[in-house]
């Protein structure tokens, strides 16, 4: 279980979706990266880092510019780590070593201040998504994964593309709340079982990305707001905490273009969104 050290801070983003197609987000998460690492800090990236992983051995200059921020960070004493999201969930130990992160298994635990705090990149919550569950089971499994990067490059760009195709076609037609966190899944999570059916452990707090619908949502009913803001409080039991997508290329209307969880060893955190 990691803890946050007592003089530092923790620092919790996901769903930047980079690409060579995203360069004020990818400008964006530099400056973030550059302005929150120092000594002592625990910087946390849940998932959905970048739009697409199509293997360690496929390079451009964005995944480039991410390695060298996060040598950067790490060079000034902070500890990145990375959680494989739905996108990039081929992202591999070689990228992880050589940019310098730790890959984290999903979901991890946090004890900040005798509360447990589960992290997960929020995915496997959302079991109402049946066809979207059962791909991601089978995309998991190490020996699909191990056939598909055994393919030729170019033959995995293009199957990555038609399977990114067909996934947006499969959430044009389906309802929103499919894409949600399934309250029932989130209830037994904080139980200790989690959606695949595994015991692992009872938590306080549950935190995520994933969903694009970023909330303080302080009991297992309570909605997430229409349009929210930048907030600050205290860990308390029951609470699940949704991490804001970023986009500062194509911003929605009343909508943050990112944001970022920071949280102290005493429990204190602060919500900030970039407007």
């Amino acid at each position: 279980m990691i803890e946050i050290p007592q003089q530092g801070a923790a620092f919790f983003a996901s769903d930047l979706h980079l690409s060579e197609d995203t360069p004020k987000t990818l400008e964006a998460f530099e400056n973030w990266l550059a302005s929150v690492a120092q000594d002592n800090t625990l910087i946390f990236l849940l998932g959905d880092l970048f739009e697409v992983w199509y293997g360690d051995d496929h390079s451009d200059s964005t995944s480039k510019r991410v390695a060298q921020a996060v040598q950067s960070a790490k060079s000034v004493g902070a500890t990145l780590y990375f959680m494989h999201g739905n996108r990039d969930f081929l992202l591999g130990d070689q990228f992880a070593e050589a940019a310098g992160f730790e890959i984290l298994p999903d979901p991890e635990f946090l004890l900040v201040n005798h509360e447990v705090v589960l992290i997960t990149h929020g995915d496997q919550l959302c079991t109402d998504d049946k066809a979207y569950q059962k791909f991601r089971l089978q995309s998991r499994d190490e020996k699909w994964q191990k056939n598909f990067l055994a393919l030729p490059l170019q033959q995995r760009i293009e199957m990555a593309k038609a399977i990114r195709s067909e996934s947006k076609i499969h959430k044009a037609n389906s309802a929103m709340s499919i894409m949600d966190a399934n309250l029932q899944a989130v209830a037994e999570s904080f139980k200790g079982k989690w959606p695949d059916g595994y015991y692992i452990g009872k938590s306080d707090v549950i935190l995520h990305g994933h969903t694009h619908r970023c909330a303080i949502h302080h009991t297992l009913n309570s909605p997430a707001p229409t349009t929210p803001e930048s907030t600050q409080g205290q860990l308390q039991k029951g609470q699940r905490i949704v991490l804001p997508d970023w986009d500062f290329d194509e911003p929605e209307k009343n909508r943050p273009k990112g944001g970022f969880l920071k949280l102290q060893s005493s429990g204190e955190f602060s919500l900030t969104l970039f407007n």
